[in-house]
């Protein structure tokens, strides 16, 4: 029984290894064509995640509350968007990557020979180790975002107080500077422009699909900006100013937290190192050994 929980862990490690490696190699390919991110048609070449894709349907068909899970699959889209769409997953995908993680604890519990408590444990802990990962993933993708984004509204200043328009500028800005989150996002919006969608909608949707604060502010500059016809190179760079000094008081607010955030774990090592040191003392003294 054993060699079979062993066979099946080894199966489902590498469905998981074999659609992260996949996602992975495909993205830096997209980043280097300049494409967006990986086509879903892409991924779907390596068995594995075909495989992975069919038994999620069937695992999502015969789920017993499948009619209750609207709600739940609006939220989980909207959270995979702000992440990015990592591995092009589906709401229903990821609630049954959740659940094959949650199967694979199991697995591995049962062959280690851990208890029906510790068992448990590890089910809900695989559970709801995929939605950790997708908050990982959007902290990320959030940092990323605000780190690029007083340099690349430099860049925008520079190129409108030249004599491009807003469209102009952008493309100059894909075109020039270094491929990152941002970078992406401008190019999904220049694409949607040549697709002939409006700027206003354009520029909503990115904001959307990133789900930032600064960047929805930074769109409702722009937005009013060219309803009323003010210059927008000075727009630009009053948000730009404006986006460093936040980057400069989020930067002092975590070197303030940091001594707090160590007081704990000192704490620990300061009770560790004083056991081993004098814990042998201790005892010899209360057995009455040490002198």
């Amino acid at each position: 029984m054993s060699v079979g929980y062993i066979l099946l862990t080894s199966l489902f490690a590498g469905l998981c290894a074999s659609m992260i490696t996949t996602a992975l190699l495909e993205k830096g390919a997209a980043e280097r064509q300049g494409r967006i991110k990986p086509a879903r048609e892409t991924l779907m070449r390596s068995p594995l995640f075909r495989i992975f894709v069919r038994g999620a349907g069937f695992m999502i068909s015969i789920h017993p509350k499948k009619d209750k899970l609207s709600g739940y699959f609006s939220r989980t889209k909207r959270r995979l968007l702000l992440a990015g769409e990592p591995l092009c997953l589906t709401p229903e995908e990821f609630l049954a990557l959740k659940e094959l993680a949650a199967l694979c604890m199991v697995i591995i519990s049962l062959a280690l020979g851990f208890s029906i408590s510790v068992t448990l444990i590890l089910c809900i802990a695989g559970f709801f180790y995929p939605d950790l990962w997708l908050r990982e993933l959007y902290k990320k993708r959030r940092n990323s975002i605000l780190k690029e984004l007083p340099y690349t509204l430099d860049l925008l200043t520079l190129s409108i107080e030249a004599g491009l328009d807003l469209t102009g500028s952008v493309s100059r800005v894909v075109e020039k500077s270094k491929k990152g989150i941002l970078n992406i996002e401008l190019f999904q919006f220049l694409q949607e422009l040549r697709m002939g969608k409006a700027r206003r909608q354009a520029l909503t949707d990115m904001s959307g699909r990133v789900g930032i604060p600064e960047i929805t502010s930074l769109v409702n500059a722009i937005i009013q900006s060219d309803e009323l016809g003010s210059g927008l190179a000075r727009t630009l760079r009053i948000q730009s100013q404006e986006f460093r000094t936040r980057r400069f008081q989020r930067a002092e607010k975590l070197a303030m937290e940091a001594p707090v955030k160590m007081t704990f774990p000192l704490l620990f090592i300061f009770i560790s190192v004083f056991l081993l040191l004098f814990g042998s003392f201790a005892v010899q003294a209360l057995r009455g050994k040490l002198f």
